[in-house]
């Protein structure tokens, strides 16, 4: 039997409910979990046991309210979540979850562990299947939605059942993320839309490779990486953005000088070729585009343009006035020999 739960502790993924205007930022309510995410790999028929950590951060006793919520991605290409209402008793994740829903007391700067169990039925479908764990300020009524002024902190549970699994994807875009005839500086954005046409989750990583105009490598650029890595739920897309730069990423473009500035600390000159490589699902697949950009840090190169202008006439007045020197010290010279002795 496959019974795997990977966890991502790096990353705490948040959800906030501010109905009436409380966020969970709010000494009353200041709770952090562990793991956020929860990536499981299940046969149909398992029953797989994990827990969650939750951290009580304040100096005050804290009451929680557990729930669980299936969810969807909002239509768009940013991958926020979208939570269903609980229907009570339908084959959905959000049921198959078995987790003591008593009301949880924490102490100041206490913390407790929280068992649950995933009931995989021996009927599922293979695919993917996504729900969250929340933990709230207040109890949910019969249809699981929050009753009066409520903070939600969740982890994000994704389930995929073994089988028949579509791992399908399709690289729709590789632009530049602001597009222009030439670049004065880094950074230049990179856009990456991928979109997920199978029926589970996909991660795609890969990286981005910076050539210069002699086929060079100037720079590698990880795309999606397994730390801080987004995952694509089936029938969606999503971007996965990143940029090249070599210096600060915040600049500041409020005059001459500071774009100058912003021209040597993020220097590039010249036409670039950005190509990248994507790697998804288990099974090795591969997508990859490629584009060119210019750069031209046209400040830069007229600041030095009228340096050397200003050198090379100095340089010129200085040759010219030696030379007048010598010339005019040799004549006195021939003069004062001329004359009789």
């Amino acid at each position: 039997m496959i019974k795997t739960i990977r966890k991502n502790s790096a990353n705490f993924f948040t959800v906030i409910f501010a109905a009436g205007g409380l966020l969970l930022a709010n000494n009353a309510f200041a709770l952090t979990i562990a793991p956020p995410i929860f990536e499981v790999n299940a046969n149909p028929g398992d029953n797989l046991t994990q827990s969650i950590k939750i951290f009580n951060e304040t100096d005050n006793w804290t009451t929680v309210y557990v729930s669980t919520a299936n969810f969807i991605a909002k239509a768009g290409e940013e991958g926020t979540p979208e939570f269903l209402p609980y229907v009570e008793g339908d084959n959905s994740l959000a049921n198959w979850i078995e987790i003591d829903k008593t009301p949880i007391t924490l102490l100041p700067s206490d913390q407790k562990t929280i068992p649950y169990t995933i009931h995989v039925p021996v009927s599922a479908s293979p695919g993917g299947y996504y729900a969250a764990i929340f933990f709230g300020t207040q109890p949910s009524d019969a249809s699981g939605s929050s009753i009066g002024l409520s903070s939600k902190l969740g982890a994000l549970v994704l389930l995929t059942v073994s089988g028949n699994i579509n791992e399908a994807g399709s690289l729709l875009e590789f632009n530049l993320s602001d597009p222009k005839p030439f670049y004065d500086h880094l950074p230049v954005g990179l856009s990456v839309l991928f979109q997920n046409s199978g029926n589970v989750h996909l991660k795609p990583q890969g990286q981005i490779t910076i050539t210069n105009i002699l086929g060079q490598v100037s720079d590698k650029i990880p795309v999606n990486n397994e730390d801080s890595g987004k995952n694509i739920l089936p029938d969606t897309s999503r971007h996965l953005d990143t940029v090249w730069t070599r210096g600060a990423i915040e600049v500041r473009d409020n005059g001459f000088w500071d774009k100058l500035n912003n021209e040597i600390s993020n220097f590039a000159l010249g036409r670039y070729k950005a190509s990248l490589d994507l790697g998804y699902g288990t099974q090795g697949k591969t997508a990859g585009a490629s584009l060119v950009f210019w750069v031209f840090p046209w400040q830069l190169i007229l600041v030095l343009f009228l340096t050397a202008l200003i050198l090379i006439f100095l340089a010129v007045r200085t040759i010219r006035g030696y030379n007048g020197w010598i010339v005019r010290r040799a004549l006195k010279k021939i003069n004062s020999q001329s004359r009789p002795q």
